[in-house]
């Protein structure tokens, strides 16, 4: 064998696969166990190829190629792991394409740089001990020109061991929600992907994946429904699917009558006591930027914590992250659709039909739908997809905010957009606040005006900010409540409060200690505040398992509106159904178990339930994913019959 080569190969292969072990350990936690061999056999295969084709090169140009070979790679796992960091998520290319929070970190790139980890840098030590290789033994590559008998034996390999490491995508640990044959080709699941295939084949699947682009369709597999023979109650609710149906029966296009026929199998959630309780209030929806449990304190945040005591607060509530966090959160909560992992969905769907979101159901009742946001449309495109959603949307330039100086005061914000929403007669309005986003490393407008209120706190400055602009969204809550008091409307109107995730950038030691709850064991990273208020009500602590899923479920049914339960993710939390909060790694925790996907293991919570109850909701997941994905390519709304029937 030619020892050119393997000089080149053997520098390569360990240079390459000890940043992949590296990666691995910080990702994941883990070492030993079959991804490793899969991993080795990619790193294996990849190190072949770019060795085989350095070999014609002299030793100089190869010595350049592979430092070269080893620092990408090297700073595509550096980027991986401080993306993860800074925003909550694994990158694909896909997503980066479709702006989010791609633009965000390009907005924020001094910060970005700030929080990349000491230990992240070690995916650049290959590359330092090849430069000082390379210059200490000068004649370490001594050039031997390839034959092709060597040839032909290095392509040999290379195509066996090719062959090798595709075999074992057909080993896919138990409980994985899709199979690795599967995310092979659509990578889709980024942490997983990452986990079973390493960074270096990832980033080639993800390429492919980038280039050909994502017009397959999976087929669900759908159980047919359970039929119980129960007596109707007066809470059973009512559908007529004749017309449903002959939309299948007329239907050419597989995918789509796939769909019909996944979302006519899904459950009707009953009606229950909870049912019309809010019927013809008004509501306020108020998305929090970067709202966590550690912002409730009685002192600084008193409105706030006013409403965990006053109204329903769900204290085992879930915001998961997506790839574009706070647009696919606000995009979650407004539709009960799951994103899509491979794009930023608020971008590259934007044209698609909303008609099953929540915009739409509040207007179908007669409400005005209105919203408001404090900054421009530079990270989503709102104004376009909101109106696609049925509601009038008001950003900066709309309300006349400059955003030059720093993010808007969400009670200015609240000022400006309070008399424009209550003119209406039936009004929802959905409020997307901005005063405590990131960055906490540097003093603004907000941590300057209510700085004396928390520089005396015992934690971190970055905390102290952070605090400082949750006391400015606590103003505007107070201005909200009492002029819906001084005018009168305040029994009449709901106030639903959630967050989009948890403050990035910012020292995750700061949030645990100021939380109620271990922050570290299990999910609970994504714990997260969802409260309902009115006046009217007895204030109660909800513990059911919920996310942003059931955010629109919950709300149809409170308000009684005409919805069809089946076209959404969710559920409405008063049911007796089973909620799921779910995870884009495909994670998810129920009442009744816990499982962690990129740890491929489980915990239960009951005593009931067995190993087999992790593999139903995994399927179902898998099919709930499939069906989501399949929805937003096919724009399937366009085709779907809605409020047809009766309730």
């Amino acid at each position: 064998m030619n020892k050119y080569f393997l000089k080149i190969f053997l520098t390569s292969f360990l240079s390459l696969f000890f940043i992949e072990i590296l990666f691995k350990i910080i990702s994941f936690g883990s070492f030993f166990d079959f991804e490793l061999l899969r991993i080795l056999l990619f790193t294996v295969v990849l190190s072949l190829i770019t060795s085989f084709i350095y070999t014609f090169f002299k030793p100089l140009i190869a010595k350049i190629f592979t430092c070269i070979t080893v620092f990408f790679f090297g700073f595509y796992a550096l980027l991986q792991l401080s993306f993860k960091n800074f925003m909550g998520n694994f990158m694909s290319l896909s997503m980066l394409g479709g702006g989010g929070d791609a633009d965000r970190i390009s907005n924020e790139v001094a910060t970005f740089i700030g929080s990349i980890r000491i230990e992240y840098y070690l995916c650049f030590l290959p590359l330092i001990i090849l430069i000082v290789l390379f210059i200490w033994k000068k004649k370490w590559f001594t050039y031997e020109k390839p034959t092709w008998l060597n040839s032909l034996i290095i392509i040999g390999i290379i195509i066996v061991l090719h062959i090798v490491s595709l075999l074992t995508l057909n080993i896919t640990p138990e409980n994985q929600l899709k199979n690795n044959n599967d995310l092979y080709k659509a990578p889709t699941l980024i942490d997983i992907s990452l986990k079973e295939f390493g960074t270096s084949r990832f980033i080639i699947r993800d390429l492919v994946y980038f280039i050909k682009g994502d017009d397959t369709h999976s087929i669900i597999d759908i159980d047919p429904p359970t039929v119980e023979e129960e007596e109707p109650t007066d809470y059973t609710r009512y559908f007529d699917d004749t017309a449903w149906q002959e939309l299948i029966d007329n239907e050419d296009d597989e995918v789509i009558k796939n769909l019909h026929q996944y979302y006519m199998s899904q459950s009707i959630t009953d009606k229950n006591e909870y049912t019309g309780i809010f019927k013809d209030k008004n509501l306020v929806l108020i998305m929090v930027e970067a709202l966590d449990l550690a912002a409730i304190d009685p002192e600084l945040t008193p409105t706030l914590y006013r409403l965990t005591k006053e109204g329903w607060y769900f204290d085992n509530y879930y915001a998961p992250k997506f790839s574009c966090t706070t647009g696919e959160s606000e995009f979650i909560a407004l539709t009960s659709i799951i994103p899509s992992n491979s794009v930023c969905t608020p971008f590259t769907y934007v044209d698609n039909n909303y008609s099953s979101s929540i915009f739409n159901l509040f207007n179908n009742s007669g409400y005005t739908s209105t919203s408001y946001h404090g900054w421009d449309d530079n990270y989503y495109p709102r104004t376009k997809l909101h109106k696609n959603m049925g509601s009038t949307f008001y950003n900066s330039d709309k309300l006349g905010f400059s955003t030059s100086g720093g993010w808007t005061s969400d009670l200015s914000l609240m000022e400006k957009i309070y008399p424009m929403f209550t003119q209406n007669d039936k009004f929802f309005s959905f409020v997307i606040t901005v005063s405590m986003h990131f960055s906490y490393e540097f003093d603004d407008a907000t941590t300057r005006k209510n700085w004396d209120k928390v520089k005396d706190l015992d934690t971190g400055i970055t905390m102290k900010r952070y605090l400082a602009k949750a006391i400015e969204f606590d103003l505007s809550l107070e201005y909200l409540i009492d002029s819906l008091e001084n005018d009168g409307k305040l029994d009449d109107t709901v106030i639903v409060i959630f967050g989009d995730h948890h403050p990035y950038n910012l020292d995750f030691d700061y949030l645990a200690e100021r939380s109620p709850v271990d922050r570290y064991e299990d999910l609970n990273e994504d714990l997260m505040p969802f409260i309902i208020y009115n006046s009217t009500v007895e204030p109660q602590v909800i513990s059911k398992t919920a996310s942003t899923f059931d955010i629109l479920p919950t709300i149809a049914n409170l308000f009684d509106l005409n919805y069809d339960p089946r076209y959404y993710i969710g559920k409405d939390l008063f049911s007796d159904e089973e909620t799921i909060a779910l995870f884009p790694t495909g994670s998810w925790v129920t009442d009744k178990a816990i499982y962690n996907a990129s740890k491929n293991d489980y915990k239960l919570k009951d005593d009931s339930v067995t190993e087999d109850y992790i593999k139903e909701i995994n399927k179902i997941l898998s099919n709930k994913f499939t069906a989501s994905d399949n929805t937003l390519k096919k724009d399937y709304f366009k085709y779907s019959i809605l409020n047809s029937s009766t309730q």
